[in-house]
């Protein structure tokens, strides 16, 4: 059952149901009608006294769920401390099938106290209904639960029912299907549509391409074969040695498939034209921007064969392959395979376990490959290979380090309320500024990478000495709009600068720092002629914003895309010759043993974005530690020394990969209950580890502590980091602390995250 519980429930069957159907049966006290999942026939006669109920119906005329991605769900939430419920709700793509809501409706009364400025319901009511004068139930109770940990009046639904205020109403609305749905698209729906793979399409490949070609077809015919890491520089021909394979793959079956897992939306377009190229009529692709329907349609084509190849991100790792070969991971190093929420797996491991039981082959591929998974490759549980050059001879581009001799905390004033900020010189050094008109002057196009959206970190008061957090978080919030919005990027709170600074006060405000949109201003002026496009998640918000932009600049409509490290994930285009970087000492600088290893992924990988077709690259880093060993390996672009570098500071403190985490993070709106827990599971864990000398030895326990941001939408956080090299002891004490507070009171809640990617 989709809940957070630790166990299966037994329900009485009037039909054999196959495991993996799903059914919906009566749950709870109230017997609501919830979807559940059939894990198989009870292996032993149920108590004669239990009153046993029934199976309402079979929703699956065949499995759902093949005993391969049962299998993976059963490791899964092992692993990743999760219950299998929830583990099965999270492989399976949201469902249409009609669900009851609840909609909570401002009344005319409630729309008056709304514009009730003076008023702290009012405020409150603010909060809860921000545009709309409708939201659903769920968001409502969470908002209002925001606005009373910000001290704002609690009211309950019934009381401001009672009152007048609000409306609650109850609807059916249709969601995703119960199940694949039949694809609209003709082609699809005939496979004889298919074209053949022309040879011809195919390049020719360098010698080395040809040998890891070569060792990766000997891996694919042996069932036992190591998962492949194809460590490879930003140009070398990766996706090339990819496309061959694939196309061996599919010469050795028809109905072989493959899964080819992008980081993020942002590369999901170029993976597309280019497969599709090559595999026409072959490729089905997913992605978070797609409509539901059309999602299904391209899983729906995997599920039944139609289809031999899917392209997606991270849950693409779930599709219902009939016959599944080959697993492709490219940028396996990238952050965005880890789910962040809920089930905090991670894409790229779950990969290698599927290949792992399907007995696939599994090729991980990047330019700055993690550190996990190089070591693995050099303790030899990965084959690692390697392509040390770019194809047809092109050089890496030129990087060049320059200190700029300015003050990297740039401040400037609020403008006058209702004018547009005026145009100031930005932290930029003047050789950057110089390249970029330069290169524009030759026709060339470039890229401008800075580290924050927005316009600017924060809005700082200078007679409070503070900036303006988030009452919901405990984070500044971003300047946006040019200056005229405040927006927390936790939360998305927003609220407008001329709400809360008055026209007398402006000048006791400043705004530290700049963002994409602050950069873009600054670069229309500083580059007349050139057109300029902001990439950030602000600007590529809808659905097709990404791939207009990013084809508009293939076909050189484009001069200067600005914008965050999205722009460095792996995007192709021959005629950008210049990449600046322009604030990676923030990577650097922040609070987490990985700051140097992202660091020089965005070094080399937003590098690599230069000088990729027949003109020569150059890249431009402006930094104020050119001597930092980090910077000095991305500048050469020397994945070696940057190894040797971490692997000293990483074993000595024993952590990944030479050491395993789990972080337990526990919240709540009450800062008494959350404290009262904390001094509990403290005593726990002093007492346990003197009972146990081994986990004493083998294991660090860093906390309960207060993380760098204390409060997320308005619960506190506490949270506690388990180290070891010794995973046996580590998962047996993360165990053993789970289920001895098991039981959290009132709104307490424990969030598990094994490996976590970040500990902010």
């Amino acid at each position: 059952m989709p809940v957070a519980l630790e166990q299966s429930f037994t329900y009485l069957a009037l039909e054999n149901i196959p495991s993996g159907c799903r059914v919906t049966v009566p749950f709870g006290e109230r017997n609501r009608q919830t979807v559940g999942v059939v894990l198989g026939l009870s292996q032993k006669e149920p108590d004669p006294a239990l009153r046993i109920k029934s199976i309402v119906a079979r929703l699956d005329d065949q499995p759902i769920y093949s005993a391969r991605l049962l299998e993976l769900a059963r490791w899964m939430s092992t692993y990743y401390m999760h219950p299998l419920g929830e583990v099965l709700r999270t492989m399976l793509p949201a469902s249409r099938v009609k669900k009851k809501s609840s909609k909570v409706s401002l009344t005319e009364s409630g729309k008056l106290l709304w514009r009730d400025k003076a008023s702290p319901m009012g405020t409150l009511f603010r909060l809860i209904w921000k545009k709309s004068a409708t939201c659903s139930l769920k968001l409502f109770k969470q908002r209002m639960e925001e606005g009373v940990a910000a001290g704002l009046p609690k009211a309950t639904l019934a009381r401001l029912q009672k009152e007048g205020l609000v409306l609650k109403e109850e609807f059916r609305e249709t969601r995703a299907r119960t199940g694949p749905t039949p694809s609209s698209d003709k082609e699809q729906e005939n496979p004889a549509s298919r074209e053949s793979i022309g040879p011809d399409q195919a390049q020719t490949l360098t010698a080395e391409q040809g040998a890891v070609l070569d060792c990766l077809t000997e891996g694919y015919g042996q069932l036992s074969a190591k998962p492949f890491l194809l460590h490879g520089v930003t140009g070398a021909g990766k996706t090339e040695v990819y496309l061959q394979l694939i196309a061996k793959v599919l010469t050795e079956g028809e109905q072989n498939q493959i899964l080819v897992m992008v980081p993020e939306i942002a590369l999901t377009p170029q993976m597309t034209r280019i497969f599709t190229a090559r595999f026409p009529g072959r490729v089905s692709v997913v992605h978070s921007a797609m409509a539901d329907a059309e999602r299904w349609a391209q899983i729906e084509a995997i599920r039944n064969g139609q289809r031999n190849i899917l392209i997606g991100p991270r849950s693409s790792v779930f599709a219902p392959f009939l016959k599944l070969r080959l697993l492709i991971v490219d940028e396996e190093h990238d952050g965005s395979y880890k789910q962040a929420n809920g089930l905090t797996y991670n894409g790229r491991d779950v990969a290698v376990m599927r290949g792992h039981l399907e007995k696939a082959v599994v090729l991980l591929g990047s330019a700055t490959p993690s550190l996990e998974s190089y070591a693995n490759a050099k303790q030899g549980k990965y084959t690692l290979l390697e392509l040390p050059n770019r194809v047809h001879g092109r050089g890496l581009p030129h990087v060049q380090l320059i200190q700029a001799d300015i003050d990297q905390a740039f401040a400037r004033r609020l403008s006058p309320r209702g004018h547009m900020p005026r145009l100031v010189e930005l932290p930029i050094d003047p050789r950057i500024v110089e390249s970029l008109r330069e290169n524009h002057a030759r026709g060339m196009q470039a890229m401008v990478i800075v580290n924050r959206r927005g316009f600017a970190y924060f809005l700082f008061s200078l007679k409070e000495r503070k900036a303006m957090s988030c009452p919901h978080c405990s984070i500044s919030m971003t300047v946006h709009k040019h200056s005229t919005i405040l927006r927390c990027h936790y939360c998305d709170f927003s609220q407008k600068i001329d709400d809360i600074v008055s026209p007398v006060e402006r000048d006791a405000f400043v705004m530290v720092g700049y963002g994409s949109e602050q950069m873009e201003i600054y670069l229309r002026d500083a580059l007349p002629g050139a057109r300029i496009q902001r990439v950030d998640s602000d600007t590529v918000s809808h659905r097709e914003a990404l791939p207009t932009i990013l084809n508009d600049f293939r076909e050189g409509r484009i001069d200067v895309l600005v914008g965050t490290q999205m722009l460095a994930k792996g995007h192709d285009f021959a005629r950008v010759t210049l990449i600046c970087i322009l604030e990676v000492d923030q990577v650097l600088n922040l609070p987490d043993f990985r700051a140097g290893e992202r660091a020089f992924q965005l070094m080399v990988q937003a590098s690599g974005r230069a000088g990729r077709g027949e003109f020569a690259g150059s890249v431009l880093i402006q930094t104020q530690k050119p001597d930092h060993p980090v910077l000095q390996a991305g500048l050469q672009q020397n994945f070696q020394a940057f190894w040797q570098d971490q692997e000293e500071f990483r074993r000595q403190h024993g952590y990944p990969p030479f050491g395993r985490m789990i972080l337990f993070e526990y919240s709540g709106t009450r800062k008494d209950q959350l404290e009262d827990l904390l001094r509990g599971i403290d005593r726990w864990i002093g007492e346990t580890l003197k009972r146990s000398p081994a986990a004493l030895k083998a294991l660090q326990v860093m906390g309960p502590a207060i993380p760098p941001i204390e409060m997320i939408r308005g619960r506190l956080r506490r949270t506690l980091l388990l180290v070891s090299a010794d995973r046996k002891i580590l998962s047996w004490f993360a165990q053993q602390l789970r289920a001895t507070f098991a039981e959290l009171k009132g709104d307490l809640r424990l969030r598990i995250d094994v490996d976590p990617q970040s500990l902010m």
